[in-house]
């Protein structure tokens, strides 16, 4: 596209963008990481979460407060004022006192104790001679030492600065959401959530759930006014879910997002404690992935996560020209460096809660094979994705550019080399799926039409024209694009725009580099013509990770942004995964896929490549019954990477779209009961053989109790668990088998991905049986 030149004529289209949008009706983390680590650190992590006293080595009293400050001059520890160390990074400390004050320093350098979170209150400890620990301030780069009886700054460190950390009896926590899940060993005592999850061999099958498109922190893209409020925060849960009103502006009347898309003008902005409005499953851009929250879906089997970084950056700059003017970086690729950057240093926050570096139950990693070795010792592995609307910068066809002579061949290959060499900087830091296309046609291909008009503005603002919508050619498409100039008696419309010349190029560039290819967003032409790519190369590095099954729709519901089954078949065939979104695993779209794949696995034991046909009357409404073919993964002689029935789900959490209410689903699925202890370990498998029994209670945080019988349905992350003991209700509808293999079914298309080669998988063509996708 061509850029505006002239800061008139982009305002100009914002302010344009703004009227269609009501027409139809961050801050990043204040401390960087000072974990690094120290030749003499000793055990600087395991203070974590727990009660002590300080003593002063100088002068051998131990700290007690006064009004304004502290003061080494206790006696005794029974005299000294009890600390609750709670981590703020690797190695760094909030010294919370049981006045609910915690050590900090002033504007006049004094240190003292109060209540205002700032940098202050951030202090790096640090060992000396293993067992002297000093405090060194974030914020002044100074240490504290002992003179007299009153802490003082020290540039270096002296005897002077020495402590003795010692254990104490307390019981003021600082504050922190619980997961509100209680496990029991054998013995009857509480065991520790560290040891409680099961510890498959390497290579034995995983019993847990995978979701395979989350997005963590949305609230660093689009603006960062937006999508509000963080996953955590160094101060602790009271900044990282504080009120939105500084985003949102009071009475939340600067939401523009929830006005047009969440149809709430204007809302409650109160966040922890009392949470008044938010979180709630009716509000897609408050923060609902808490890590304490995520922490429960983890505790109830889930084993992976897939952190799709995300932006909007025409949203972003709309939002950077009004209050509260945040001025935030909207590149997509900007924001995707500030995403991933972001995420490492969540990890290294939950680290530090869980006792020091890879103690933490989040872990990032690279490989299917890092990934069971993460899952081997109890933990979550996170993968990372991009789903952007410009992803690489690439807004032209640089290709077809070229061939129709209006670029030289040397910009080209420069456009293609930047290009190439931003595949490879985000390949080395961990990126292992890609969305080629987004909401917004760009230099790779057409996007799949988004229901209204804000999108089709967004594109011409963008992509430098509106949607061009044409008669589709697909059966079972019946969406209408608005004010589209197509034949009235037309079934449904389409992007006319497909795969580009550098579109093909890049999918050779990502089955080289053995990276997923995201089809979801995707227009019919470009899915088309990626899937016929995928499957000339037989490459197996395929998922629809969001998607919802537009054959399971009736025509006047108008689907869009569907997948339908002809297509579907042909990507589980290629070892690929098929992730329903989550909304519509209530309405049985998972099971739609459970049953497509339970057949083809079925089917493909015979060991001759065949087809066959699933009869099941559900599934034919648009031209059916398909032809279900056998996969070769399942064929031949190497049982490891053979399809098994796992079904992951996609919540979109914290995108467009909301996490499940049941509103439509009124006596379908049972009530959870909370209270007579039946709401216990969710599937046989998840948890060590020296857990006895494990006890779900309502999740409480704050002074808000989240229940999903409630009006708020799947508030946020932490009812994911909730909402599985509500959907086992109906084995029919829900196929909880295949939930909690699903993390196993992903690992194993990402060896089969990461094992793809000139040779692997065959390239037999008897080995194939084709069916229509069409």
């Amino acid at each position: 596209m061509k850029k505006f030149h002239k800061r008139g004529k982009r305002i100009l289209a914002l302010v344009l963008l703004m009227a269609v949008m009501f027409s139809n009706g961050q801050f990043v983390n204040a401390a960087d990481n000072y974990a690094e680590e120290q030749e003499n650190s000793g055990d600087i992590y395991s203070f974590a979460n727990d009660y002590f006293v300080l003593k002063s080595v100088k002068n051998g009293q131990y700290l007690l407060a006064n009004s304004a400050g502290y003061e080494a001059q206790a006696e005794t520890a029974e005299d000294a004022m009890v600390f609750y160390m709670k981590p703020a990074d690797l190695g760094i400390y909030i010294f919370y006192d049981a006045d609910s004050k915690w050590l900090n320093v002033n504007w006049f350098n004094a240190i003292i104790r109060n209540t205002d979170r700032n940098d202050g209150m951030l202090w790096k400890l640090e060992a000396y001679d293993g067992e002297n620990y000093v405090l060194y301030s974030v914020l002044k780069n100074k240490y504290i030492k002992i003179t007299g009886t009153s802490l003082k700054w020290s540039d270096t460190v002296t005897e002077d600065c020495y402590f003795k950390i010692e254990e104490a009896e307390g019981n003021n926590p600082y504050p922190e959401a619980d997961t509100c899940i209680d496990i029991y060993g054998t013995d009857g005592n509480m065991v520790d959530a560290a040891n409680a999850m099961s510890t498959p061999e390497v290579g034995e099958e995983i019993i847990g759930y995978a979701d395979t498109h989350g997005h963590i922190n949305h609230n660093l893209g689009s603006g960062q006014v937006t999508f509000v409020m963080d996953a955590f925060h160094p101060y602790g849960i009271t900044e990282a879910l504080n009120s939105c009103a500084g985003w949102h502006g009071n009475g939340g009347t600067l939401d523009i997002w929830g006005a047009v898309v969440d149809g709430k003008t204007g809302h409650n902005t109160d966040g922890y404690p009392d949470f008044t409005y938010w979180p709630t499953s009716y509000s897609t851009n408050h923060q609902q992935t808490y890590y304490k929250w995520l922490e429960r879906s983890y505790l109830a089997g889930q084993r992976v996560f897939v952190q799709q970084c995300v932006n909007n950056e025409i949203l972003g700059e709309i939002m950077n020209t009004l209050p509260p003017y945040k001025g935030a970086p909207t590149d997509d690729m900007t924001v995707a460096r500030l995403q991933i950057e972001n995420i490492y240093k969540m990890q290294d926050y939950i680290d530090a809660q869980c006792g020091g570096p890879g103690e933490g139950w989040f872990r990032i990693v690279k490989s299917s094979a890092e990934a069971r070795e993460v899952i081997s010792r109890g933990k979550m592995a996170v993968f990372l994705g991009l789903e952007m609307d410009t992803v690489f910068g690439c807004d032209t066809d640089y290709i077809g550019e070229y061939e129709a002579g209006n670029i030289s061949e040397e910009e080209m290959n420069a456009h293609l080399e930047n290009i190439s060499n931003q595949l490879d900087e985000f390949y080395a830091l961990g990126v292992r799926s890609v969305f080629p296309v987004h909401a917004l046609n760009n230099g790779f291909g057409g996007c799949q039409l988004y229901q209204g008009e804000v999108f089709s503005v967004m594109n011409k603002l963008k992509a430098g024209d509106y949607y061009q919508p044409e008669v589709s050619s697909n059966p079972r498409v019946y969406y209408k694009q608005p004010k589209a100039n197509l034949p009235e008696d037309a079934q449904g419309h389409g992007n006319s725009v497909g795969l580009t010349k550098t579109g093909e190029w890049l999918i050779h560039q990502l089955i080289d580099r053995r990276i997923i290819i995201e089809v979801d967003h995707m227009s019919d032409k470009t899915f088309n013509a990626v899937l016929d790519i995928c499957w000339g190369e037989k490459y197996p590095g395929i998922i629809a990770s969001h998607t919802r099954i537009l054959d399971m729709y009736d025509p006047e519901d108008e689907a869009w942004e569907q997948m339908d089954i002809p297509r579907m078949i042909k990507v589980l065939q290629l070892g690929g995964v098929i992730s329903p979104m989550l909304w519509e695993t209530l309405d049985e779209h998972q099971m739609c896929v459970s049953d497509y794949q339970e057949f083809m696995i079925e089917l493909s034991e015979s060991g001759e490549p065949q087809t066959a046909i699933l009869d099941n009357e559900k599934y034919q409404k648009y031209g059916g019954p398909y032809e279900v073919p056998t996969t070769w993964y399942n064929q031949n002689e190497d049982s490891s990477d053979d399809l098994i029935l796992g079904i992951p789900y996609g919540s979109d959490v914290n995108g467009a779209c909301m996490l499940p209410n049941f509103d439509n689903f009124e006596g379908v699925y049972a009530n959870v009961n909370y209270d007579d202890g039946s709401f216990n370990a969710l599937y046989e498998g998840v948890y060590s053989e020296q857990v006895e029994t494990v006890q779900f209670q309502r999740q409480v945080t704050g002074n808000r109790t989240f229940d999903i019988n409630g009006d708020r349905g799947v508030a946020h992350y932490g009812l994911i668990p909730d909402m599985l003991e509500k959907l086992s209700s109906r084995s029919d509808r829900v196929n909880i088998d295949a939930t909690y293999h699903s993390a196993e079914a992903y690992l194993r298309m990402m060896n089969r991905t990461e094992r793809y080669s000139d040779t692997y998988p065959s390239r037999d063509v008897n080995d194939w049986p084709e069916v229509s996708n069409e």
